[in-house]
């Protein structure tokens, strides 16, 4: 079935990219819309998957993050695919062309817990013939800065304005609390919710849902993001980069290069391949076109492999369908001990959520 979006869509998506917690009102007079109107599609576009809000934790403060290649038998690709896609402790997993059958994203406690996670979880598990570990040293451009760009410099403009100014990420020197963990992992099925149905979902009163949530986002310790189907983006194809750049240079490098309109995501890595950036691309064809453009803007990187993305199972924990609908969540907790899963099956520890990313109380 033909997913068809307006330009209103994508302004709306656009406008919940900038401000994914802002009221219909607010979002009606910056689209120049009914807010009644807005509301409505903005349902039509979860309940059909096709775009939604999510929240995280800034992980990766805390956590030990990790990509990791994974080579499987070609007929147990897609089995062990599903399964690390239902595990809370995956945060992305793509489908890749090239040398790797998989590319994962994981996050976990301690360097300690990674360790156990390679031996005893991928290492043991049916299908995977070989994996390759690179561990995060600093990231550069995040996917929750990435915009559509469907909104007038002005309209920006006036979000920007009106919503609550985020201050600088405090100092953290205490773990994140049970109640914080448990609403931040309610947020992550569906951003919008209530303070009043955030309240009932996680236990807590409405005031202290209230304070805790201004207190997390303030803080830069949640992260709202609005995520939209690829396919109706307008940048349909999924690229992956390994880079090797100068160690002198490798953050400016990274810094600079995050700011490319295709670059969603730029991080550093610990591998000979310092650099690795995943890029959402208009065609397949403008893969060399970015790559020129690395070059150009810095002589001394060199690309060292590239891949395209032929599925996306699961981005930041969202399962998404070959279409790249979402069809369900589970939610991303680098503090959960590692459970063993078996092939097709959800950990009684983790719910998965329908199309319409309605939460479940326990997320």
């Amino acid at each position: 079935m033909q997913d068809l979006v307006t330009e209103l869509d994508l302004a709306l998506v656009n406008a919940l990219q900038v401000r994914p917690r802002a009221s219909w009102t607010e979002l009606g007079k910056v689209l120049d819309v009914d807010p009644v109107t807005v509301a409505r599609r903005w349902k039509r576009l979860t309940d059909a998957g096709l775009a939604w809000v999510t929240c995280y934790t800034a992980s990766a403060r805390r956590a030990r993050m990790a990509y990791v290649e994974v080579d499987c038998r070609s007929e147990a690709v897609g089995d062990v695919a599903q399964e690390l896609a239902r595990d809370p402790h995956v945060v992305s997993v793509h489908h890749l062309t090239g040398a790797r059958s998989l590319l994962l994203s994981l996050a976990v406690h301690t360097p300690a817990a990674l360790s156990v996670y390679l031996m005893d979880r991928l290492g043991k598990m049916k299908g995977i013939t070989a994996t390759r570990t690179q561990v995060v040293t600093a990231i550069y451009g995040d996917a929750s800065l990435w915009r559509l760009r469907s909104l007038e410099p002005a309209q920006r403009q006036a979000l920007q304005t009106t919503g609550p100014q985020a201050s600088r990420p405090a100092a953290l020197t205490t773990e994140v609390s049970a109640e914080d963990r448990r609403l931040i992992q309610t947020l992550a099925a569906d951003g919008r919710q209530s303070c009043a149905v955030l309240a009932e979902r996680t236990g807590l009163s409405e005031p202290t849902v209230r304070r805790r949530l201004n207190r997390l986002l303030n803080q830069h310790e949640a992260v709202l993001r609005c995520e939209v189907a690829q396919k109706i983006s307008g940048w349909p194809y999924t690229a992956v980069l390994w880079a090797s750049a100068p160690t002198g240079q490798l953050e400016h490098v990274g810094r600079s290069l995050a700011s490319v309109p295709e670059i969603r995501a730029c991080a550093a890595v610990s591998g000979t391949s310092n650099l690795l950036l995943f890029a959402w691309l208009r065609d397949v064809t403008d893969l060399h076109r970015l790559e020129q453009l690395v070059v150009q803007r810095h002589p001394d990187v060199t690309i060292t492999e590239r891949a395209v993305s032929l599925h996306t199972i699961k981005l930041l924990g969202r399962l998404l369908d070959a279409d790249g609908h979402s069809i369900g969540h589970v939610p991303v907790d680098f503090w959960l001990e590692q459970v063993p899963l078996m092939p097709g099956r959800v950990s009684p520890r983790t719910t998965a959520h329908d199309r319409t990313g309605t939460a479940d109380p326990s997320c």
